[in-house]
């Protein structure tokens, strides 16, 4: 197999980055064939208020929820051969 310069590798994750970031992700750090994605946890306020509705004190329930939920973390990397992996 021919392996891939840095730049061609560095060229592959920018796109794969790219889908990414347009899925909500935001880059906490990148070098030339890696990177480190975050996606925050979001509040909504529908289902917060559709639980308030409902049950009353069940907003609760969904501020318990949402606090507990952790932000969504992806690192890529890229290998010489061109794969993308992402864990």
């Amino acid at each position: 197999m021919q392996r891939l310069s840095v730049e061609e590798q560095s060229a592959m994750l920018d796109e794969e980055v790219r889908k990414y970031v347009q899925r909500g992700y935001r880059v906490e750090s990148r070098t030339a064939t890696t990177a480190q994605m975050l996606k925050p946890k979001k509040f909504s306020f529908f289902w917060a208020f559709v639980w308030f509705l409902l049950f009353g004190v069940g907003v609760l329930v969904y501020l318990f929820y949402y606090w507990s939920k952790r932000d969504e973390t992806a690192y890529l990397e890229v290998s010489e051969t061109g794969r993308v992996s992402a864990s």
